[in-house]
């Protein structure tokens, strides 16, 4: 009854998601299955009262619903909970590049106490481990009814350590060391790629590609013949499809970034980039160029995404009609196709101006003093948000999306590197 009870409660959340703080997620652990899995319910449990409460109590029953775990046999649950005072967290091994040349170092035990009397489970967290837990700004969200799907625990810590890079559509490149503490194998052990590939990477390959929405095939990169890192490159939700009709929710008249999305599976990162280069006319334009094109029609257009893409860089326009005479409608319409290209000409001459402009600029902000350019990276770092701040962690300024970033920082404080540029005038006479 009480287990009936307690599955009837977890019906009543509408989605079972936990916002776990991205240094748990990419720390250096030697997790099972059965303890990543109650790491992550018990702190789903305590997560509203984290602040709140010194210890926190969850029934055993609902503990075991949230794991997925059929069991009746509690001394398992007991026994990892007992590995999970005993084991001991090191973060931040994604975004911490700063804990090796700074002296920054972090470690807790993941609970500090736990204990069982009947059906009731009550715990609790160090301060640290509170602090650090409770409302992250960087975060990953994890799906417990997912987890708790997952049959090996490399294959749930694949799951967390790829499902926070969705939206970028790729992970960061993972050194096998670094890669190998992420997923919590011992050293020593798997040491041959062969045998670490099959044990480990394709069996969590398998099992996110099965249970999750995500859709991940890794990427290896090799020296003299040896695999030195990881990546893998994300699609979702795994299975979708894209519609190719004229769907209601997709009209005209919907945001530039919703008609992107939905009705050509644009990635986050294909958005930014096209927004940026193509004024929103022009690209409405080919968007209405290629769903009034035959093969759109007809749903003969596999790849949406590259069909637009194509049609933004080579402008395509509608065929030109074969006849002899033209009327004076056909030769207005001719004059003002005329019009159009020009427009087009001098957007495509604004953008070439603005990659030359923002090149200038970063060579020019790339000869400033090391302080100068530490001053000015400490203000980059609070203008930047969301995607652009994560991705700045992890690569800094190699990434060509965060140059263009700063060069817009710099623009918009008028910083005085900015009076140095080439004006459009003179550009065009070169």
């Amino acid at each position: 009854m009480a287990r009936k009870k307690q599955a009837m409660a977890l019906q009543s959340h509408k989605v079972l998601e936990l916002k776990k703080h991205v240094a748990v997620i990419h720390s250096s652990n030697k997790l099972s299955l059965l303890q990543r899995k109650i790491a992550n319910a018990l702190l789903f449990n305590a997560y509203s009262a984290l602040q709140e409460k010194d210890e926190h109590t969850i029934h055993i029953a609902k503990l075991c619903e949230l794991i997925g775990y059929a069991s009746h046999d509690h001394k398992s649950i007991k026994r990892a909970l007992v590995n999970l005072l005993s084991t001991v967290l090191e973060w931040n091994l994604v975004d911490g590049e700063r804990l090796d040349t700074e002296g920054v170092w972090n470690a807790s035990s993941i609970i500090a106490d736990a204990s069982i009397d009947g059906p009731l489970c009550t715990y609790s967290y160090s301060n640290k481990m509170r602090h650090l837990l409770y409302r992250p700004n960087m975060y990953g969200r994890l799906d417990m009814h997912v987890q708790a799907k997952f049959q090996s625990g490399y294959g749930l810590a694949l799951y967390e350590n790829c499902n926070r890079f969705q939206d970028i559509g790729q992970t960061p490149w993972f050194n096998l060391a670094k890669f190998r503490k992420l997923m919590g194998v011992e050293e020593g052990k798997y040491k041959i790629f062969r045998d670490f590939k099959t044990r480990v990477l394709d069996m969590a390959v398998k099992e996110v590609n099965q249970y999750s929405s995500l859709s991940i095939s890794p990427q290896l990169r090799k020296q003299n013949r040896q695999v030195i890192s990881i990546q893998f490159v994300i699609k979702k939700p795994n299975g979708v499809l894209i519609s190719q009709s004229n769907d209601a929710s997709v009209t005209e008249e919907s945001s530039l970034t919703t008609v992107l999305k939905v009705a050509f599976g644009f990635s986050a990162k294909q958005i930014t980039e096209a927004t940026k280069l193509y004024e929103e006319s022009y690209i409405r334009e080919k968007v209405n160029f290629v769903q009034a094109s035959k093969s759109f029609k007809s749903g003969k257009v596999k790849h949406l995404a590259r069909y637009l893409l194509s049609a933004l860089r080579d402008d395509y326009q509608p065929a030109k009609p074969n006849v002899t005479t033209r009327s004076s409608e056909q030769l207005l319409i001719e004059h003002t196709s005329q019009q159009q290209n020009k427009s087009h000409t001098d957007i495509a001459k604004l953008t070439a101006f603005k990659r030359f402009q923002d090149k200038q600029l970063f060579e020019l902000f790339s000869q400033l003093p090391k302080r100068s350019r530490s001053s000015i990276l400490k203000k980059f770092e609070k203008f930047l948000t969301g995607i652009y701040y994560d991705v700045y962690l992890r690569s800094e300024l190699e990434n060509l999306l965060v140059r263009d970033q700063l060069c817009v920082f710099l623009k918009q404080s008028k910083h005085v590197l900015v009076k140095q540029l080439m004006r459009y005038e003179d550009w065009l006479k070169e």
